[in-house]
């Protein structure tokens, strides 16, 4: 059984002229080698399908009794210098007519009775050619336009500048008499790492090629990014390297594009985030006032629809009400307090005292402060000290407002008791304060404005306006005491530690 022969296509339009298109064996394989095959049987023919189509090969058969169709070639090579032609002759030509057909410039010249059998073999080999011819004309078009767009220098073995185009002095500023001789070091950003160099170095003297995106300098100091690209040339004898052509594409705009767009979608996103936040913010704090507010407007007139029987009323409940409305409005004017101090804390107008003061005696007079809420919720605060009763240099009031937070915060989310430490050496001081809550999941997020140990955050219902944490990291900043959050060790909660170093 004879073989079947399989041909691969090639994206070429043929054009098969004279009796070459009665051979139809020949015809039916060549439509499976080349995209697009017409067939013309005449001079007219020929002339409308070169008129209408985009041709890439004619091929087919010619005689010297042909003139019509010799003129048509002879015309659609004045208009075409593209076209390749491929012709066979059943006998030699006869002058002029030979004269005729070498002007036509074919890509070759068959005759018939030699190479007959060999049609679809010479065929095939016209066609890939053509299609290497092409795909070659394109990947030098390509890269003429990637020169002509791109800032291109070639170096010798040592990094020193042999060549650069136009646009490598539109781009640096650099004239070709400023680099030419000098070292590639001189587009140099000082920003940029050796390491990057050493690989740079370290690829293209194995011969490979190297690509990395950076920052270079231009002439007059400014920077411009670069998509890079060096490719090492060899001797085609010793096959040694020669030289470096450096192919760079300036991207800076790009990037700046990129970056305006990331920070137009980051703004928006925060004033998405700040909307949203204020919004749960107002609730929250309209909430926290509306408590104590209640409690203040009910006892108040309690008292007084009761006042013309104020005697019957037992002292102890009258000094409870009294004590509640105290409490009530106490609360409320912490946080508008700590609201207005936020206020100016984030714009840099807080002011600060700093005095020297027994850090032991402020922690004790901060949990005595909380003792009752400690009472009122049912839970126990344990204190312990290493016994080194250090005294630090800071403003006592705003360091007493961030234990306040941090240990009202223990209170409210722990289950029942708040574990307090102090600890000292020689080179910094630790607050430590732990509750046995169930923890919290972003460590960071909650110190966040407005961040609320919620849904995502923590397990824990909602409590408090939002703001107190916030307060204390930017306190914390201003007082140039370090913070972090981190499982609790002895309980099964949160572990707040405050440091201060004792040399700054």
């Amino acid at each position: 059984m004879e073989g079947r022969i399989f041909y691969e296509q090639r994206s070429i339009s043929v054009l098969v002229i004279g009796d070459m298109i009665h051979h139809h064996g020949f015809i039916e394989d060549a439509k499976k080698v080349c995209k697009s095959l017409y067939l013309a049987s005449n001079h007219e023919m020929l002339q409308a399908i070169v008129e209408k189509h985009r041709i890439d090969l004619i091929f087919g058969t010619l005689s010297y009794e042909e003139d019509a169709y010799l003129t048509t070639l002879e015309t659609i090579r004045k208009k075409d210098n593209k076209i390749d032609m491929v012709l066979f002759f059943y006998e030699m030509c006869k002058l002029p007519f030979e004269e005729r057909v070498v002007a036509l410039k074919c890509k070759r010249y068959f005759c018939m009775k030699a190479e007959e059998k060999y049609i679809m073999k010479l065929f095939t080999e016209s066609v890939d050619s053509i299609s290497r011819e092409n795909m070659l004309r394109k990947d030098t078009q390509y890269f003429d336009a990637l020169l002509e767009s791109s800032v291109v220098s070639q170096s010798d073995t040592q990094g020193n500048i042999t060549y650069i185009n136009d646009n490598f002095t539109k781009i640096t500023g650099y004239t070709k008499e400023e680099v030419i001789g000098k070292n590639h070091r001189i587009l140099k950003h000082p920003s940029n790492s050796q390491d990057i160099f050493e690989d740079m170095w370290k690829t293209i003297t194995k011969g490979d090629v190297w690509r990395e995106r950076v920052l270079n300098r231009n002439k007059d100091g400014s920077d411009f990014w670069a998509d890079t690209i060096i490719i090492p040339f060899r001797d085609d004898k010793t096959n040694e390297i020669i030289q470096y052509i450096a192919i760079r594409r300036d991207i800076t705009q790009m990037l700046e594009e990129k970056r305006t767009v990331y920070e137009k979608e980051l703004k928006a996103q925060e004033q998405m985030k700040l909307s949203e936040a204020k919004d749960s913010f107002l609730i929250l704090f309209t909430h926290e006032l509306k408590t104590p507010l209640n409690a203040i407007i009910n006892f108040s007139q309690y008292l007084y629809k009761n006042m013309h029987r104020i005697d019957e009323i037992p002292k102890v409940k009258r000094m409870h009400l009294l004590e509640q409305i105290y409490k009530s409005a106490a609360s409320m004017l912490e946080n508008v307090t700590n609201i207005l101090d936020l206020s100016r804390l984030r714009n840099h107008k807080l002011n600060y005292t700093y005095t020297l003061f027994d850090l032991n005696a402020t922690i004790l007079e901060v949990i005595e402060r909380h003792q009752p809420l400690a009472f009122e919720l049912r839970k126990t605060i344990h204190y312990q000290s290493d016994g080194s009763e250090p005294y630090i240099t800071s403003d006592e009031y705003r360091l007493k407002q961030i234990l306040a937070n941090v240990v009202s915060n223990a209170l409210k989310y722990g289950s029942s008791k708040v574990n307090i430490f102090l600890l000292s050496d020689n080179e910094k001081i630790e607050i430590i304060i732990e509750d046995d809550g169930k923890g919290i999941v972003d460590k960071e997020a909650v110190f966040e404005l407005y961040e609320q140990d919620a849904k995502g955050v923590t397990s824990m219902e909602k409590k408090g306006t939002g703001i107190g944490l916030n307060f204390v990291k930017l306190l914390c900043e201003d007082l140039r005491f370090s913070y972090r959050l981190e499982d609790a060790r002895s309980l099964s909660g949160t572990r707040f530690v405050l440091t201060k170093m004792r040399r700054e």
